[in-house]
């Protein structure tokens, strides 16, 4: 006759099974996570490079294309050539590349499982990022552009610094960004 206990589970059981569960599914969006980030790490990489010849393709409707026979140069393909224009093009420039960097962390970080708050690290890439591309938007414009269509700051730093050009005039806008970047200087020490 079997015993009670050894035919029934006992309730350390389930939660054992359902943390096994859980980890399971951390690991799993984690590992999305990472591998999308890499992905996008490396389609805003080489579209520093194929940005001409992948822009005049994206440019021509799907039947267009289809009909040219024309393909996009990216290795990443046509995922990889928009997300690159997405990217770097209409946002944020060259440094449009620190959001895929952000989310590979996000994803190690979840893997590795650490809290997922805006930690230090993450918050830092961000204001390198936002700071970076309106620096460069501020200073380049649209002029001198060898990795992408807009201009080494995307059209958010582009679009934002004309605009501190017309509120605050030039000195006014080099005195807030010197400010801003010792600012973010402080924050990482």
């Amino acid at each position: 006759m079997a015993s009670r206990n050894s035919s029934s589970t006992s309730p350390g059981a389930r939660t054992k099974a359902q943390r096994s569960n859980r980890d399971s599914a951390r690991w799993i969006v984690g590992l999305v996570l990472l591998f999308a980030g890499l992905f996008a790490v490396a389609a805003v990489f080489f579209s520093f490079f194929t940005w001409k010849s992948d822009q005049s393709v994206l440019a021509k409707s799907v039947e267009e294309r289809e009909l040219l026979g024309e393909t996009v140069s990216n290795p990443c393909g046509w995922s990889g050539a928009r997300l690159g224009w997405l990217l770097v093009d209409s946002s944020l420039g060259v440094c449009g590349i620190l959001v895929p960097v952000m989310l590979v962390l996000i994803g190690v970080r979840i893997i590795r499982k650490r809290p997922l708050l805006l930690n230090h690290s993450i918050l830092a890439l961000f204001l390198i990022m936002i700071l970076g591309s309106l620096t460069l938007g501020f200073v380049f414009a649209d002029k001198w552009s060898f990795c992408c269509s807009t201009g080494w700051g995307g059209e958010f730093g582009i679009a934002v610094g004309n605009l501190l050009r017309a509120h605050i005039g030039v000195l006014g806008a080099i005195i807030l960004l010197a400010v801003c970047w010792i600012l973010v200087g402080v924050f990482i020490n």
